[in-house]
């Protein structure tokens, strides 16, 4: 999957959620991205907890983009 570097800069800032190819979800902030990779903060791993809560992330978590099904904004 390729983005146009633009169209991801132009949502900086935003509140995304990123849904793996592998089914795993993880919603948070895309703060940056370059052509391989999406940075996301104050992220949390939708689904990922005891009975399926929502896990918040210390630090960033970085997704490439080859890994990546869906982008969403909520």
């Amino acid at each position: 999957m390729m983005f146009s570097n633009l169209v991801l800069k132009n949502r900086w800032r935003d509140r995304v959620v990123v849904t793996l190819k592998s089914g795993e979800s993880f919603a948070g902030v895309l703060w940056s991205n370059d052509s391989r990779a999406l940075v996301i903060r104050n992220a949390s791993a939708l689904g990922a907890g005891e009975n399926r809560t929502d896990l918040s992330l210390d630090g960033e978590v970085i997704v490439l983009l080859a890994d990546v099904a869906y982008l969403q904004r909520p």
